[in-house]
């Protein structure tokens, strides 16, 4: 689950920092725009380049560590984010031209691809745990424990409601810039989602041992 809220985090913060960049005034600055993009780009990969040089000499490094307790994630954010701006400021001062108009004109789709894939983010955020209760439902069901289970199912279904509301909000991106869906389509995708992704909980629950999601398991 933190591992999921790290990643919505991050995706948040990629898309609203893209929308950012593109509303920040840069000819107000004394250098031009290729210079102004290689220097923060520089910055960026410099602070992330330090910290990990911190904690290597400090700690040693290990990947799964690093990435889950040290804020490896977003490290490699912020390290993507200031090598993409170095590479577009290099190009932008080698052929400032060809590659302020090729800029401009991917700016939209590459934006459209991170609003497509924040809603993905989005949606998982609130599958996970519905899945994981449902399940939990069902493990307490096995086990007679009837008050229990109707507490998660009431859980796994606000959980799957919200997730299924963001999965309609996606339907609807991706009906208005990548594919049309018709209205009793789009239902249709509404309610298989919903249903499986709640039934697929139950089922796995049923298939598993209860120890798989209890705490506490009477023993036989």
């Amino acid at each position: 689950m933190k591992v999921l809220l790290k990643l919505y985090s991050i995706s948040a913060v990629v898309v609203v920092a893209f929308f950012i960049f593109f509303m920040i005034p840069w000819g107000i600055l004394p250098f031009s725009d290729a210079v102004n993009l290689i220097v923060v780009g520089g910055f960026f990969v410099g602070c992330a380049g330090l910290y990990t040089i911190y904690f290597y000499r400090r700690e040693g490094f290990e990947l799964g560590w690093f990435l889950l307790f040290r804020g490896g994630l977003w490290v490699i954010t912020v390290a993507s984010l200031g090598l993409a701006a170095l590479v577009c400021g290099t190009l932008l001062s080698i052929w400032p031209e060809l590659f302020g108009n090729v800029l401009e004109q991917g700016a939209l789709p590459f934006g459209i691809l991170l609003v497509s894939l924040f809603w993905p983010a989005l949606i998982f955020l609130l599958a996970w745990p519905a899945f994981g209760m449902a399940a939990k439902a069902a493990a307490y069901a096995r086990l007679l424990k009837f008050g229990e289970s109707a507490t998660h199912v009431l859980i796994a279904l606000v959980c799957t409601a919200i997730s299924t509301v963001f999965f309609s909000l996606f339907l609807e991106v991706l009906n208005d810039v990548l594919i049309r869906l018709s209205v009793a389509t789009q239902w249709k995708a509404i309610w298989l989602f919903a249903g499986l992704l709640f039934g697929l909980g139950v089922i796995f629950g049923l298939w598993k041992g209860p120890d798989l999601f209890l705490e506490e398991v009477p023993k036989p």
